[in-house]
């Protein structure tokens, strides 16, 4: 590694060397261009001077011997340009746009003589791409500023790219009371953490391994404190790399020579929204309240050189949103079943109808628990039979500061300060001490500091180079901690920062009840970035170097559950005692659930200890690239950028790993410590991340060009929580899961611990049988990749009108997905039970980088630029994504059905939208001054004058959703809960001849709506039938079988602007319709099937919308 990073310099400071002209570019763009004299012939040496001319800074180039000059480094923004040279009449160019790391050609003619000559070129000038081979999309502060934007993030935005789909975690619905996850897409069918969100050129992604931060990016600027931003989606140049998906580079505003200024708020409130598909008990309408508030100033502190740009924003939010769970009926807290179940502790019978809480061995802590479900008025139906309207909170305070220093022609400099705190809660949906998995208070902080410096060297050189450091504190803490519910489970920790409330406890088949396993969890990143670009141009090729460096830190608290856990799966209440080949055991069914719980008879139960880790990682990265004008038609570009990253290390070396050459002759020796091998990783890194990217751009014409490209790019970081930190592993945490023994056919006791003894103070001791242990194989590991390719042409049809169409691809391989390594072979039985590979060990979490993904699309571009007042994009993505794995925290798919069948997942995947169109607009209305009609001023143009309307249509195929159920424990061939990593997710059988899901609004219960068939679905064999043999619970059901119903919104705004009698004072009033139709906009169903006392299967439902009809009106006052 050493030699690679030593050649990789010495490459870059020998091109230093070299004489040429400078081309760097971050978030900033460039002018190129050709000069011609009358003739058509190229002129040499002219003189180039462009003018920003919002600060007055000029830049000055000299054409080459080819007649070409570039003027790099240029911030977004427009622009003045003027060429002369002895013997020849000046020209003009004026208002030339200026976008994100966009190169903006401009090709003048002097000709002979005195008399100056001025070019009229537009500031909104849309042109075919003939010098560069990236694919992406520039989205204007024009379109940023008049757009609706649901969320008022900017981010809001990316979607009207090509290629691009919002995750589902994104989406605000009726039932989602926590925080949605600001910035997230999935990209040409790549996951969401595969994005790189830059800054200033700055990195500014979220690196929190479980996102507590609820965003993607560190920083997210108001919308009106940015200058432009640009997402490049393909074939992006080797300047660009860390992840495969893609690039969104955004430029922060900053100040000029005149004091420029705006204030706003935006209001939404209850009494204007519609109420939805669903509603709640008694119809009313669920409250939404929220104020977005602030402003920003910016101007001169020295004219022509020192500007400044400060922002502030609040955020306050209040809503109550239907939220429905399942409980057990009446009926069946009150101990009455509708069949026979039987007391685990001496197999007593209890026919049908007679209440078992009669039993002396009712668990008092169940009794109690059983009570307060009773309380909250759950009704007789089996499937979701409570709605109520659960609140949250949501507030918070931004502020940005930009200084720009332009200290004389050659050096200039920035500095931006950003700080963001916010603080939510999520109100538990059956308050307190019952619960209900709520994530309670969340609290973050998120600071950053980026620097930059460029330097011109003599006339041809230029030198730039960028510094952030960022750190984020994020963390949940459940509302029940400090709280004491009056039911004792002794051995439960007494920590203050973890104490209180009532342990999670999962039911099967019913919703999560008592404290959210995951919580309390923080993580607190901290982010070092120093880069630099040093480029050129030596003839027809425009060269450029880089390097870049991040160093991570990370405190993480995520091990889980911290407060211990219940989980009852119905092992306890059958007939054990009469079972025979011929009168084979009874399926567990809901009543049996229940029953186990009002027993205190736990199938299984999790404790954690409460551990810290201090993680690190580095990275570096370099890279060269050449964009060579062949000829004046055809231009090539080439790179090669190489990246290293090592894997997290723990400050106090507190790492282990699973040995499994040792697990059968010393199980205890085999969770080997970093310090006994001298790795501190645990593993090697990957130091083969070699990615060349390859392109070109052919002009067929002026008005036609060719483009296409290939490129390989890495993805160093996945966002999986503690699935992949060998930190939390045993020898620094412990997290256990004891399975609890069943009772045996023939009638022989069952041996387990009640509930009410609590935790013994055993639990915690390290058993390789019950400790949950991460293992991540080093001959296995490699960094995830994607080879990415495409061909477009691009039309320019007139002026400010451009047509794309793409064929646009990827394969990714080495993509993380986690298995259980130790699952057990549900066709090798020994003593009743499935085997383990490993029998001296229990589960063992694998992180895998053995998954793959293929991606197939048409992409269509319509684009026009204020033509006769309306800019307008049309981006429609028709699609095929397949994959055998999804990425943790974010997909349907968190782990394999089976481990050693990896194979079998490959399908649909999760973010597979085939069909995916997004219509926006502005439109400058006709009317007033200025304008079409009614040229004039006074009451007219007062009332019909300066009126704008915006508009964001979006039509996509629904979207794709899992189908899976939990079999009894003697089947089940892993012990990790499925909600963590490494579990297997068991998918049923689909029934031949019956149609999947259907959507039919009429059979609507008024909190749900059936929309899968359940008579699509069978369950594999559930129970043993000879001798209580278990048997395979895989089923032959495809991963994410099917989709959601079609997703189309309509989100309008109006606007209006008034002049005052201060010429520089205006007032802007506003109004927006987010899904302006009010169209239903049903969510995934729940696809958990279970089995009733009859053998009927549930599940299936829709219980939530995506938000129906909100009305949101702002002011702004600007000056």
């Amino acid at each position: 590694m050493r030699k690679i990073v030593n050649l990789l310099t010495a490459t870059l400071v020998c091109l230093a060397l070299l004489p040429g002209r400078a081309l760097a570019q971050y978030e900033n763009g460039s002018i190129v261009g050709t000069v011609h004299d009358g003739s058509g012939a190229v002129v040499s040496d002219a003189t180039v001077k462009v003018t920003n001319m919002a600060t007055g800074v000029v830049s000055t180039r000299q054409t080459s011997e080819s007649g070409d000059y570039e003027v790099p480094a240029l911030r977004v923004g427009q622009y003045n340009i003027e060429v002369s040279k002895e013997g020849f009449a000046p020209v003009r160019a004026t208002d030339i746009s200026v976008s994100v790391a966009a190169r903006q050609r401009i090709d003048l003619t002097l000709k002979i003589g005195e008399t100056s000559t001025t070019v009229e070129v537009s500031g909104v000038s849309l042109q075919v791409e003939t010098d560069t081979s990236q694919r992406g999309q520039i989205v204007t502060q024009y379109q940023t500023a008049a757009l609706p934007l649901v969320s008022r993030n900017y981010s809001d935005l990316i979607g009207l790219t090509t290629g691009v789909r919002q995750t589902t975690q994104s989406y605000s619905s009726t039932s989602n009371t926590g925080l949605v996850r600001e910035g997230s897409f999935n990209v040409n069918g790549q996951r969401s953490i595969f994005n790189n969100f830059l800054l200033d050129g700055m990195d500014n992604n979220a690196y929190g391994e479980s996102n507590q931060g609820f965003s993607n990016q560190i920083i997210q600027p108001a919308p009106d404190s940015i200058a432009q931003f640009q997402v490049v989606t393909n074939n992006e140049t080797a300047e660009y790399g860390r992840a495969s998906g893609a690039v969104v580079n955004v430029a922060f505003a900053q100040g000029g020579n005149q004091f420029h200024g705006r204030v706003y708020e935006f209001i939404r409130n209850t009494d204007l929204n519609a109420t939805g598909f669903f509603r709640p008990p008694g119809g009313q309408k669920p409250a939404y309240n929220r104020n977005q508030f602030g402003g920003n100033f910016n101007g001169p502190i020295v004219k022509d050189h020192l500007f400044f740009f400060l922002d502030y924003e609040g955020f306050r939010q209040s809503r109550k949103q239907i939220s429905s769970a399942t409980l057990p009926t009446p009926n069946q807290l009150a101990g009455k079943f509708s069949r026979t179940v039987y007391d685990p502790y001496d197999q007593t019978s209890y026919a049908a109808g007679t209440s078992i809480l009669n039993s002396p061995n009712i668990s008092p802590a169940a009794r109690t628990i059983a009570q307060l479900i009773a309380q909250q008025g759950p009704t007789s139906a089996t499937v979701n039979n409570f709605t109520t309207l659960q609140r949250s909170n949501n507030r918070s305070d931004k502020g940005n500061l930009r200084l720009d220093w332009a200290l004389n022609p050659k050096n200039s400099f920035f500095l931006r300060v950003s700080d963001l705190k916010q603080n939510a809660t999520d109100f538990p949906i059956f308050g307190l001490p019952l619960d209900g998995g709520s994530n309670g208070d969340q609290r973050i902080l998120d600071q950053q500091i980026a620097l930059g410096y460029t330097r011109v060297i003599g006339s041809n050189q230029l030198l730039d180079a960028r510094l952030g450091l960022s750190r984020t504190k994020a963390g949940k803490f459940s509302r029940s901690i400090g709280t004491n519910p009056g039911i004792t489970f002794p051995g439960l920790p007494t920590d203050p920062l973890v104490a209180g409330g009532i342990p999670g406890i999962g039911i099967s088949g019913f919703s999560a009840l008592g404290r959210q396993t995951t919580n309390p969890q923080f993580q607190n990143p901290a982010l070092l970035n120093p880069k630099v670009n040093y480029s050129w141009v030596v003839k027809n090729h425009s060269l450029k170097a880089g390097y870049e460096y991040q160093q991570v830190w990370m405190a993480v608290q995520d091990t889980n559950p911290l407060y211990g856990g219940f989980t009852f799966s119905g092992a306890y209440s059958r007939d054990y005692k009469d079972v025979t080949a011929s009168n084979p055991l009874q399926a567990a069914t809901s009543d049996n659930y229940v029953a186990d719980f009002l027993w205190g008879a736990s199938s299984a139960y999790s404790l954690s200890s409460y551990f810290v880790a201090h993680l690190r990682n580095r990275s570096q990265f370099a890279y060269l690239q050449d964009d060579w004008k062949v000829s004046p038609r055809l231009t090539l570009n080439i790179g090669l950028r190489y990246e290293y990253t090592t894997p997290y290390w723990e400050q106090k070396n507190q790492q282990a790993n699973f040995d499994p050459t040792l697990a059968a002759s010393n199980p205890l020796g085999a969770m080997v410590p970093v310090t006994a091998t001298g790795n501190k990783y645990g593993y090697d890194p990957d130091r083969n991340d070699f990615a060349p990217r390859f392109g070109f751009a052919y002009a067929v014409d002026d008005k036609t060009a060719i483009r296409g490209g290939y490129g390989i790019s890495f993805s160093h970081y996945d966002r999986a929580g503690s699935g992949n930190i060998l930190a939390i592993n045993p020898g620094a945490a412990l997290f256990v899961t004891v399975t609890q023994a069943a009772p045996n056919a023939g009638g022989n006791a069952a041996t387990y611990v009640p509930i009410d003894k609590g935790f013994p103070s055993s639990t915690l001791t390290f058993n390789p049988i019950t400790a949950n242990v991460t293992y991540i194989d080093g001959n296995r590991y490699r960094d995830s990749y994607v080879h990415n390719y495409y061909l477009d042409v691009q039309r320019s049809f007139a002026k400010n009108i451009l047509f794309d169409v793409a064929y646009v691809g990827n394969h990714g391989l080495k993509l993380l997905q986690f298995g259980n390594y130790n699952q057990a072979d549900p066709t090798v039985i020994t003593n009743g039970k499935f085997t383990r590979p490993i029998p001296t060990y229990g589960d063992i979490t694998i992180a895998l980088h053995e998954a793959y993904s293929h991606y197939d699309a048409l992409q269509l571009r319509y684009e026009q630029r204020m033509v006769a007042g309306l800019t307008l994009l049309n981006s429609f993505t028709w699609s095929h994504a397949l994959d055998n794995a999804g990425a943790s925290l974010e997909a349907n798919t968190p782990s394999f059905q089976d481990y050693r069948n990896p194979a079998a997942d490959y399908g649909q995947s999760e973010y597979n939208q085939p069909i995916v169109n997004t219509t926006s607009l502005v439109y400058e209305l006709p009317f007033g001054r200025g304008r079409h009609y009614l040229n004039t001023g006074g009451i007219v143009n007062q009332v019909l004058g300066q009126w704008q309307v915006s508009a964001v249509n979006q039509v996509t195929s629904g979207f794709p959703y899992q189908i899976n159920y939990n079999p009894p424990t003697a089947n089940q061939v892993s012990g990790i809960s499925a909600s963590y990593r490494g579990s297997n997710l068991y998918r049923p059988n689909r029934v031949a001849g019956q149609v999947l899901n259907s959507l039919d609004k009429s059979k609507s219960t008024g909190t749900s709506l059936q929309y899968i068939n359940l008579a699509a679905i069978s369950l594999p064999t559930a129970v043993p039938t000879v001798n209580n043999v278990p048997v395979s619970p895989f089923g032959n059901m495809s991963r994410d079988p099917g989709r959601s119903p079609m997703y189309t919104t309509l989100n309008l705004a109006f606007n209006k602007r008034f002049d005052t009698p201060m010429e520089r004072l205006k007032v802007e009033f506003r109004g927006e319709l987010y899904n302006a139709l009010n169209h239903t906009n049903f969510t995934q169903p729940g696809g958990s099937i279970a089995s009733t006392s009859s053998g009927a299967l549930t599940g299936g439902t829709i219980t939530s919308t995506f938000d129906p009809r909100i009305v949101q009106f702002g002011a702004k006052v600007l000056f």
